[in-house]
């Protein structure tokens, strides 16, 4: 075995175990939504949705930053809850967001997000972090946080504006570039 197949079932046994003490698996029910006078379906994702996903992340970034592991990983967990955000009228889905619900450490960190180039710039990312913060008020947690890659300054407007604060850089953090992160976060208190 190599070491990197060493580390990467490491890595799920260690999330697997953190998944045990962060508390319980979020419900959320699917609904209608209208945003910006366009009607939306928002619905659970389940890994079944993983190659949409992907097709997403190759408008968005002409890539994959995340591969199907990754999403098959993230989804698996009981405390995870994804977002999916299905246009009415085509059926297509066209934005999702991921979230990692912490009870233990009282914060929603938000996995990944992403909205297909047609779609930016019409509310939908915010729509999809207030869902998400609206599940962690619920669950009376006390902060949201995330990364953001240091050249995506449109996002880290958005984040700004729903009252984000950076709080640290990770340099070389990106896998793919080694481009640095903000690590972003909003008190929900």
């Amino acid at each position: 075995m190599t070491n990197q197949t060493m580390f990467k079932k490491f890595n799920r046994w260690l999330a697997s175990f953190f998944d045990g003490i962060n508390g319980q698996p979020i419900n959320y029910e699917d609904h209608d939504v209208v945003v910006g006078n366009q009607r939306y379906k928002v619905v659970r994702g389940r890994r079944l949705d993983i190659n949409q996903l992907l097709q997403i992340e190759r408008q968005i970034y002409g890539g994959e930053p995340w591969d199907r592991q990754s999403f098959e990983i993230d989804m698996g967990r009981p405390n995870t809850l994804y977002l999916l955000l299905v246009d009415q009228n085509s059926q297509e889905m066209i934005a999702f967001i991921g979230a990692s619900f912490n009870d233990y450490a009282r914060d929603v960190h938000i996995t990944n997000i992403g909205v297909i180039p047609k779609y930016q710039m019409h509310g939908l990312g915010t729509f999809l972090l207030h869902e998400v913060e609206n599940q962690a008020r619920q669950r009376q947690l006390l902060s949201m946080s995330l990364e953001v890659r240091r050249s995506n300054v449109t996002a880290q407007r958005l984040y700004t504006s729903l009252g984000f604060i950076k709080t640290q850089v990770r340099e070389h953090y990106y896998h793919d570039d080694g481009e640095d992160a903000f690590n972003m976060l909003k008190k929900l208190n």
